[in-house]
């Protein structure tokens, strides 16, 4: 009962998900990802779990039909789910199960896969797509410009009838694969309304406010400066071994 877009920068540098639903803290339980591997999202009657298993495939180098392509071990009621999937580098993939309430169905585009269910009609990811195809194709994203490209996807999925049942929350988080092997994953924006009446205001509040505060985590660090630490590499392996 959501609607979701995950995308990347067209230099592949940035990652991000932006999500929202009439259902509580939609943040917590859809979007995920690991800025060396990818980024995914689970809904519709949503197994979070299966977010861990497409993340696990793409950090050893499958691709995101292979991601989802092995959800079908991992999860016997996949007919109930909603999925999608993008790798750091690579086309993206999506799967919407026979028994996700409709309307459902998604999209993949360069850099992108949008992807609902419980919608008013296939105009919202329609609606969803060319707002982030548009803004994709501006050069030279930073972190900031990737988050409110993809809050302003979802106003547009909203403006076009959105979840059938109303709002009640949405989040966006965005990463920089400059923050490599890092645990916890260092986020760039993570950001989140968890119950309000008007969840994609307030991400855009938000992201005024953070706007005027300080640049992203990643930003303040030159990539050159950026060590590459085998340590770190050993823990994700581990992590999604």
């Amino acid at each position: 009962m959501t609607y979701t877009v995950i995308a990347r920068s067209a230099d592949s540098r940035l990652l991000g998900a932006a999500t929202a639903s009439c259902s509580l803290a939609v943040g917590n339980a859809v979007p995920a990802l690991v800025p060396t591997a990818g980024v995914v999202a689970s809904q519709a009657w949503t197994n979070r779990r299966l977010r861990y298993e497409m993340l696990r495939t793409l950090h050893h180098g499958g691709t995101a039909e292979e991601a989802i392509a092995g959800l079908a071990d991992a999860d016997r009621d996949l007919a109930l789910r909603q999925v999608a999937a993008l790798p750091v580098a690579g086309p993206g993939a999506h799967l919407t199960g026979s028994l996700c309430t409709p309307w459902a169905g998604g999209v993949a585009g360069a850099d992108f896969v949008v992807v609902g269910n419980f919608l008013a009609g296939p105009e919202v990811v329609e609606a969803m797509r060319a707002s982030v195809d548009e803004a994709l194709a501006v050069p030279a994203l930073s972190s900031m410009d990737l988050a409110h490209a993809l809050v302003a996807c979802l106003r547009a999925g909203q403006d076009a009838g959105g979840d059938s049942r109303g709002q009640q929350s949405a989040a966006v988080v965005v990463a920089d694969t400059l923050a490599g092997f890092q645990y916890p994953v260092l986020l760039d924006v993570d950001l989140r309304a968890d119950n309000s009446a008007t969840p994609l205001e307030d991400l855009v509040e938000m992201l005024a406010l953070k706007d005027r505060a300080h640049a992203a985590p990643a930003e303040l660090v030159p990539s050159t400066e950026v060590p590459h630490r085998p340590e770190d590499e050993k823990l994700w392996s581990t992590v999604l071994s």
